[in-house]
């Protein structure tokens, strides 16, 4: 069972970011949300027919993106649900604080751990009271909040940390991904541009 539930994982990051990128594109012309689904994944199917050297370009994707974190898997659904229907996520607190901590623990955390620093804090999702704690502290932010979708994902990674139910011995995999921290940056770009177009039609209007 497990063994199966690895296998999806594995390639949960692959699928949906294929399918988000299909989805997305097919925007450019009107089509259904039944439609944009279909696109999704009849790219994914391309994806898998397509063979590039030995094997196939959904293997390669999968091959260059690590399994998601919980917090990861979420963003990427709701990714994958806005390039269906739509609906704009940005512009909820929500969404903002989560992706907000996912661009500021990334930039806290990756430099160091490919070598850019001389500290790596990478190690301390290995042992220590650090990172448990300042996902305490974050945990309790988010209940206050009522942050509800944060806390669940936090809990399940934190919960499958605990129950050893990735290959990864540290904490820090199971709470942050790479793909969700340029993710979260490609989204707070989004609402930075869609701030600075909001401010420009006032002044645009006045002027005219």
């Amino acid at each position: 069972m497990m063994s199966a539930v690895d296998y999806l994982l594995d390639r949960s990051s692959a699928a949906l970011l294929v399918f988000v990128a299909a989805a997305a594109l097919s925007h450019v012309v009107r089509l259904s949300p039944a439609r944009r689904i279909a696109i999704g994944l009849i790219a994914i199917a391309a994806a898998v027919l397509i063979p590039i050297s030995t094997r196939s370009a959904f293997d390669w994707i999968v091959s260059a993106l690590e399994r998601p974190s919980s917090p990861g898997l979420l963003l990427l659904a709701l990714f994958a649900i806005s390039a269906v229907t739509g609906q704009r996520f940005d512009r909820g607190s929500e969404f903002r604080f989560g992706t907000a901590m996912l661009v500021l623990v990334g930039v806290l955390l990756y430099p160091g751990a490919v070598g850019f620093l001389n500290y790596d804090p990478y190690a301390l999702g290995y042992s220590g009271y650090v990172l448990p704690l300042a996902l305490v502290l974050l945990l309790a932010y988010a209940l206050f909040r009522r942050y509800f979708f944060i806390v669940a994902a936090l809990n399940v990674g934190i919960i499958g940390f605990l129950l050893e139910a990735g290959r990864s011995l540290n904490l820090w995999d199971y709470v942050i991904d790479p793909l969700a921290w340029l993710l979260a940056i490609g989204a707070w770009i989004t609402i930075a541009i869609a701030a600075v177009i909001r401010k420009a039609k006032p002044a645009s209007s006045v002027v005219a």
